[in-house]
């Protein structure tokens, strides 16, 4: 089945077939679609050169219920860490739990009794994220819409929805499947806005993105720029401590953490998981992309050996 077989066009989208997300198809869209084609490329590339070397792989890995298309971050990571993805579990050394979806009631069953990764991150739901957030930092994201006096943003439980707006509290009956959370300013001169994407892989952040988006697009996935960045520079040894104990908590050991700073506290907060991360951005340079997936690969490689005792 190839990668379209993933989506659908309606009008003037392109729509998941899995999680629903839709994509504007825009010149932009265009854009980033030739980007990510030559960054698949270049890892192909990469990967020709140790199959020709004969270069035996660290390890062999199965993804259930699905393995990943190589848009998915983990897909590059794998490459460069000589992780072979193999599609029989029993020859796997290793198990991922790999599925678009931000709930289960449960987390299904592993294929064997060997290590597996992600097994139990099966509920990443907008206000599972909040109420984790707030046992591990102390502090609160969410408000309740009925007793909340001021401004707050209404969002999707699900995940990848982009469908964040700003409404004024106390709202009398707030919307089913909505969570309710404080209206952060993470800007750092009042202008921009900016996340910080923290990838986090077996409780280690070997860097983040910073995305740069425009106070009209402040809740989109549109980044007019993206930074590759040392963790140090941006989040204290506390905050990458807490923040290691999140995804502990989220059960996740690979994938993708949304941090926003707020500049009138100058407090971080965790706005989204997520365990199927896309990436790397297409608006980071082609070195910078394989910079960032090589750093991804080296932390894997060490959750490989570690989970396999080498």
């Amino acid at each position: 089945m190839s990668v379209f077989g993933d989506f659908k066009i309606d009008g003037a989208q392109l729509v998941a077939k899995e999680t629903g997300v839709a994509i504007p198809l825009t010149p932009g869209f265009a854009r980033e679609v030739v980007r990510i084609g030559s960054f698949i490329w270049l890892v192909n590339a990469l990967k020709a050169t140790r199959v020709i070397k004969g270069r035996e792989p660290r390890a062999r890995i199965s993804f259930f219920p699905k393995k990943p298309r190589s848009y998915y971050a983990i897909w590059p990571v794998c490459q460069l860490a000589d992780v072979r993805i193999v599609d029989d579990p029993a020859e796997a050394d290793l198990h991922f739990y790999f599925e678009d979806r931000e709930f289960l009631t449960a987390p299904r069953a592993a294929p064997s009794s060997k290590p597996s990764f992600n097994i139990d991150c099966f509920d990443i739901r907008k206000s599972v994220v909040a109420r984790v957030f707030e046992e591990t930092f102390g502090y609160s994201l969410a408000v309740d819409p009925k007793s909340w006096d001021g401004q707050a943003v209404e969002k999707s439980e699900g995940n990848g929805r982009h469908d964040g707006r700003i409404v004024a509290c106390p709202v009398a009956t707030p919307r089913r499947d909505h969570v309710y959370q404080r209206l952060i300013d993470n800007t750092f001169d009042g202008r921009d806005h900016i996340d910080i994407r923290t990838p986090i892989v077996g409780g280690e952040i070997p860097f983040v993105y910073l995305k740069r988006r425009e106070p009209a697009l402040r809740f989109s996935n549109e980044n007019y720029r993206v930074d590759l960045v040392d963790a140090d520079a941006m989040l204290s040894a506390a905050e990458q401590r807490q923040i290691a104990d999140f995804a502990k908590a989220m059960r996740l050991d690979f994938g993708g953490i949304d941090v926003l700073r707020d500049r009138g506290d100058g407090r971080i907060y965790i706005v989204d998981a997520n365990k199927t991360d896309m990436g790397p951005p297409s608006a980071l340079t082609s070195q910078d992309k394989l910079r960032a997936m090589r750093g991804l690969a080296a932390a894997f490689a060490e959750m490989v050996d570690a989970s396999l005792g080498q």
